[in-house]
């Protein structure tokens, strides 16, 4: 499992893009953690820590920005790293991280990041492309959050929460996505029969199979032009 664990997020998200050799040094002393689905990974104010990948499985991230929350904010996928923040400021954690889904994650505790940098001062940058890269993410969430359409608007989240990966199920509830997209559990209800009934999606139990990711993509994007 570790093994498969390393060669799934060498190939994916923000370790992929760093050299092998600090993939390596990232590896050697990152702890394997098996999470059931619903299973805490830290909540909203834990004292700092290190960072998490997800190597199978997906996380719910949840945000309470003011006194307002915690509520759901997104889910992440294969590739997604997070935790780097209390690194890189010695604060509490901004947010709180469950198992959606029964999960496989690697760990990469405080103390060793911090001499991973003390050995090699530049390592410091390549962690903070971590913060770019959910900066990025946070971006993206803004921009589906402005799509009008709500049938848009939740295509483009069902996007987002299946990694743009083609046959992934998104393990949410139709309460859930409403959530996330900012709409009605009917509306959600509607669009959902609407995208299966083009072939889209397949709904199940708790979860969403989806089986057109690029058709689910362009009808969001359509949106944005």
């Amino acid at each position: 499992m570790r093994l498969l664990a390393e060669q799934t997020l060498s190939r994916r998200g923000w370790l992929a893009r760093q050299p092998e050799s600090f993939q390596r040094l990232v590896f050697d002393d990152c702890l394997l953690q098996q999470l059931e689905r619903g299973a805490p990974v830290y909540h909203l104010g834990d004292p700092p820590g290190g960072i998490y990948g997800i190597a199978a499985g997906s996380l719910a991230v949840s945000i309470a920005p003011g006194e307002v929350g915690p509520y759901l904010a997104h889910l992440a996928t294969v590739g997604f790293w997070i935790g780097e923040g209390p690194f890189l400021t010695g604060e509490p954690r901004r947010v709180g991280l469950m198992a959606a889904t029964d999960c496989v994650l690697m760990n990469l505790p405080l103390h060793v990041m911090e001499q991973m940098v003390a050995d090699d001062p530049a390592a410091i940058r390549r962690f903070a492309q971590i913060t770019i890269s959910n900066l990025d993410l946070a971006l993206r969430v803004i921009s589906d959050l402005m799509i009008n359409q709500p049938d848009r608007r939740i295509a483009a989240v069902l996007v987002r929460s299946a990694g743009e990966q083609h046959g992934q199920i998104v393990r949410v509830s139709q309460t859930e996505l409403g959530r996330l997209a900012n709409a009605s559990r009917k509306l959600v209800n509607k669009a959902i029969r609407q995208f299966a009934a083009a072939g889209w999606v397949a709904p199940r139990y708790g979860a969403i199979q989806i089986r057109e990711v690029q058709a689910l993509k362009d009808f969001a994007e359509r949106q944005r032009l």
